[in-house]
């Protein structure tokens, strides 16, 4: 973790971070689970109710009349809860242009020898669709992911297209929501997943063993955690 002092005298105990360097598939998720939430709660907002539909031919997903480009990631089978990777999903005909994604996280998994990346087909614990597609949205920089539930099982791809909102950056109220929503649906190193997520949304950072703070727009938010390195409390002088 890389650290360079803030040049403002009255928020000298503030620093900006750089991300640590991951080495598992737990601490790429936790690298990006903060804001790829985020992402999804703007995207849930921007397809509404709709349903959808996959177009595996055109490469894309519709929900109503809005068609959106994809990548297949891979898919859960709810029937022994197990997950397969779409570049190992050989009978399903998946196009290899909606694969890239996919075989670049294959790639990195044999490049830091990591099982859940290389391995094409595993049991997992519930959530795990949720997880690789946070991962993936953050780690390829996607507008958002989708779990499509085809009844079966659920496909899960990412998506990237312009008309999908951006995070609004200055509305650095947001974490004070979103980040207890994440911790309460998914299961996530608390300290790790909230670091991360305030250096993606551009804050400066003073830590201490259970605490957190930072410090956007004059703006500070305040989080603390107990021996387990669980959220405890969250709060912001905005």
């Amino acid at each position: 973790m890389s650290e360079n002092i803030v040049n403002s005298p009255e928020q000298n105990n503030f620093k900006t971070l750089s991300k640590a360097e991951w080495n598992s598939f737990e601490s790429l998720f936790e690298s990006h689970a903060g804001l790829s939430f985020e992402k999804q709660l703007i995207f849930g907002d921007f397809i509404g109710s709709h349903g959808w539909q996959l177009d595996l031919g055109k490469g894309s997903i519709l929900f109503g009349d809005l068609e959106l480009p994809i990548q297949v990631i891979g898919s859960l089978s709810f029937n022994n809860n197990s997950w397969m990777w779409g570049w190992a999903n050989t009978q399903s005909g998946i196009p290899e242009n909606l694969l890239v994604q996919s075989r670049q996280l294959k790639a990195l998994g044999e490049e830091k020898n990591i099982k859940e990346f290389t391995d094409g087909h595993f049991n997992v614990e519930e959530g795990f669709e949720h997880k690789i597609g946070m991962l993936a949205c953050g780690h390829f920089s996607s507008k958002s992911y989708y779990c499509a539930n085809y009844g079966q099982g659920t496909l899960v791809v990412t998506i990237d297209d312009d008309r999908i909102p951006e995070i609004e950056m200055d509305k650095i109220e947001k974490v004070l929501t979103c980040f207890p929503q994440l911790i309460a649906g998914i299961t996530v190193q608390h300290k790790n997943a909230l670091l991360n997520y305030l250096i993606d949304r551009g804050f400066n950072i003073h830590r201490t063993e259970h605490k957190i703070e930072g410090l956007k727009n004059a703006k500070v938010l305040s989080a603390e955690f107990d021996a387990l390195n669980r959220l405890t409390s969250l709060t912001g002088k905005i």
